[in-house]
């Protein structure tokens, strides 16, 4: 993570607490983990970091041109189908912003600027943050209409016991689908486990078992049959969350308005 050698970073924390005349680390066979003093630093030095951020916040914040580079964050269904197929259009209409969408399952730390922008499928329960509810992102269970055939499956099953089902991979088991197959599908065998739903979908298409999937996706496959509704598997609210110092930045308002017009329109 800091781009450097193990011996460096060693160097490093050895002059530092020569220069402070205090331990900051208990060198263990296996790693270092920081003293009483080290945890004390470690905050102070946190708190200096959140008031670096919160200044360089409050100036962009004051920006009234829409141009410059605007970070958004989303997962990679989300950024690659929902949101990337208007960026045309956005493009169009603001020439000057550029824009820097990361599609990811881990959650940027807003407050830390690594991103300005995200797309969250669950409101967040504390921070400094503006947030604006843009719209639902539906999820059924889909099979390949082989798959269907090949194991007389019907819509409304309720037995997934025998089935081979994709899903993700151990790490994240507690994202979207995961908690629910974990619940209904625990005779199931594992046919594939993915950190991508990219990959869970295009698994699904190939007749490898089934899949939960966003149905704004699924369904405009004709390869796909859906067995469970969104009512039967899961249902997400959608919100545009965006530090509050960076609410009023013309370029983000104009992505803001953008993404709530796009999600809102087509995550159905």
């Amino acid at each position: 993570m800091l781009k450097t050698s193990a011996s460096t970073v060693s160097r490093r924390i050895a002059v530092l607490e020569k220069k402070l005349g205090v331990r900051l680390f208990d060198r263990k066979s296996s790693g270092y983990a920081l003293t009483e003093s080290g945890v004390e630093i470690r905050r102070k030095a946190e708190e200096v970091e959140a008031a670096a951020l919160s200044v360089e916040r409050a100036a962009l914040g004051r920006d009234t041109i829409p141009s410059g580079v605007v970070r958004v964050t989303a997962s990679d269904d989300i950024a690659a189908h929902l949101i990337a197929p208007h960026l045309g259009r956005f493009h169009a209409r603001h020439p000057d912003i550029s824009l820097e969408i990361t599609a990811q399952m881990e959650r940027a730390d807003l407050a830390r600027r690594e991103a300005d922008i995200a797309v969250r499928g669950s409101r967040p329960e504390r921070g400094q943050f503006v947030v604006r509810r843009a719209g639902n992102w539906h999820f059924g269970l889909y099979a390949s209409r082989e798959y269907v055939e090949k194991h007389g499956l019907r819509y409304g099953l309720k037995d997934l016991s025998g089935l081979d089902v994709i899903t993700w991979t151990r790490k994240w088991s507690h994202l979207r689908g995961g908690p629910w197959f974990a619940e209904y599908a625990r005779g199931a065998k594992l046919a594939l486990a993915s950190d991508s739903r990219r990959v869970h979908h295009s698994a699904c298409k190939a007749g490898l078992g089934v899949a939960i999937l966003p149905c704004a996706l699924a369904e405009i496959e004709p390869d796909l049959v859906c067995l469970l509704p969104p009512k039967k598997v899961l249902s997400l609210e959608l919100w545009l969350v965006v530090h509050r110092d960076l609410a009023r930045t013309a370029r983000v308002r104009a992505v803001m308005d953008f993404l709530f017009e796009t999600i809102s329109r087509h995550a159905r």
